[in-house]
C-alpha cells in the first residue's frame, strides 16, 4: 500500500495550491500515517485540489525530497523537526528548508515496569535491566537516553539489554528478560503488553528545570510535561514524561497561497479534523501557533495567523531567531 491518494471535492477557493500535493507520513500501520490520512481527507472534503499521502520509513526518508522541494508537506515531531533542522543527532546535514504549517498534538513516552513494581521514577532504573541500542530506530535511542538523563542517568548506570527495534523491546519485555519498557503513552503496543502482563504503570521523568535542560541536550525539540492520573493506560498517578509536540510541516518553496489555504482548512473545519480520528483530537486551534516552536513558521501560515491576531511580536522575534540559526 504505497501511495493513497485523496481526491479533493472543494469548497473553498484555492486556486493556488498545485492540482497535486504530497504528504510525507510514516509507515502505513502507524499513528502518523493515520493523522496523514485525516489530515488529508479534511483538505479533500473542503479544497478542489488533490492531496498524494505518501507513507517512508520515517522523516529521514522523505525530508531530502521535501529539502529539494520535491516533497511539499509532512508530519513529525518536534525533536526530527529540530535535529534535521540543525543537521544534529541522526542526521548528518542540515535541512534548511523545512517550515511549520501548523503545531498539532503531542507524544508522550517514558518507560514502563509492572504495576506493582517499587520503581517510580526514571532514577530507580539505576542497576536495572533495561533495553538498549535501537540500530534499526536510533530515534529511539535518543529518546529513551535523554529519558534516563533527566535524572544523570546513561547506559553505564544500567544493566544493557541491547534489541533491534521496538518490536524486540516489547517482546524482551514480555519475556521478562527486562525491566522496564519504552513506549509511547497510549500505544497499541502498551494496551496489549497491559492486557497480557497483568497491568504496567509508566514511570516519570525528572521533570526539574535541570532535568528539562538535561533532556533538550540529549534529544533536542524535547521538554517534560505531565499527564493526568487515569488519562492512558498506565498513567496511575501525575506522571512527568518526554514529550514531542507533532509538526505539519511544508517545504519553503510550496507556495504561501498554498500554504495559507491548508492551515485555513485546519483553522475552520477544526471541529471536523478531531473528529475524524482520536489522533487528531489535539490539534486545536490553540496549539497551532507556538512560543515552543523549535523551526520556523511558513510565510503563507503567518499570514493567516496574522490575520486571526494570533502572530505576535513574540512570535516575530521567534521567527528570526530560528531563521538566524
Amino acid at each position: 500500500m504505497g501511495l493513497l491518494v485523496l481526491v479533493l471535492s472543494g469548497r473553498l477557493p484555492s486556486a493556488e495550491l498545485p492540482r497535486s500535493a504530497t504528504l510525507a507520513t510514516h509507515a502505513v500501520g502507524t499513528g502518523f500515517n493515520a493523522m496523514g490520512m485525516g489530515i488529508g481527507a479534511l483538505v479533500s472534503r473542503h479544497t478542489p485540489r488533490t492531496i498524494r499521502v505518501q507513507p517512508f520509513a520515517g522523516p529521514p526518508a522523505w525530508l531530502p525530497s521535501m529539502d529539494k522541494g520535491e516533497t511539499d508537506m509532512g508530519i513529525l515531531t518536534s525533536a526530527d523537526a529540530t535535529s534535521s533542522y540543525k543537521g544534529v543527532t541522526i542526521y548528518k546535514r542540515p535541512f534548511k528548508n523545512s517550515r511549520i504549517l501548523v503545531v498539532g498534538g503531542t507524544i508522550a513516552l517514558t518507560y514502563f515496569v509492572p504495576k506493582d513494581s517499587p520503581v517510580e521514577t526514571v532514577a530507580d532504573l539505576k542497576g536495572k535491566r533495561i533495553p538498549t541500542d535501537y540500530p534499526a530506530i536510533p530515534i529511539v535511542r535518543l529518546s529513551s537516553t535523554a529519558a534516563l538523563a533527566t535524572a544523570g542517568l546513561s547506559y553505564n548506570d544500567i544493566v544493557k539489554v541491547p534489541v533491534s527495534d521496538m518490536t524486540a523491546s516489547n517482546q524482551a519485555y514480555l519475556e521478562g528478560r527486562v525491566d522496564a519498557g519504552w513506549l509511547t503513552v497510549g500505544a497499541p503496543a502498551a494496551e496489549e503488553i497491559n492486557a497480557r502482563m497483568g497491568g504496567i504503570k509508566f514511570i516519570a521523568v525528572n521533570s526539574s528545570p535541570e532535568g528539562a535542560k538535561r533532556m533538550a541536550e540529549s534529544y533536542p525539540g524535547s521538554y517534560p510535561s505531565v499527564l493526568k492520573a487515569g488519562s492512558a493506560t498506565g498513567i496511575v498517578k501525575d506522571t512527568a514524561v518526554l514529550t514531542n509536540d507533532i509538526y505539519l510541516v511544508a517545504g519553503k518553496d510550496l507556495s504561501d497561497e498554498a500554504a495559507y489555504d491548508v492551515v485555513k482548512v485546519l483553522w475552520e473545519f477544526n471541529q471536523e479534523l478531531g473528529a475524524a480520528n482520536p489522533l487528531l483530537k489535539q490539534w486545536r486551534r490553540e496549539r497551532m501557533v507556538s512560543p515552543r516552536a523549535f523551526i520556523p513558521y511558513h510565510a503563507g501560515a503567518i499570514r493567516f495567523f496574522s490575520e486571526k491576531r494570533l502572530w505576535t511580536k513574540e512570535m516575530e522575534a521567534l521567527q528570526a531567531k530560528l531563521l538566524s540559526q
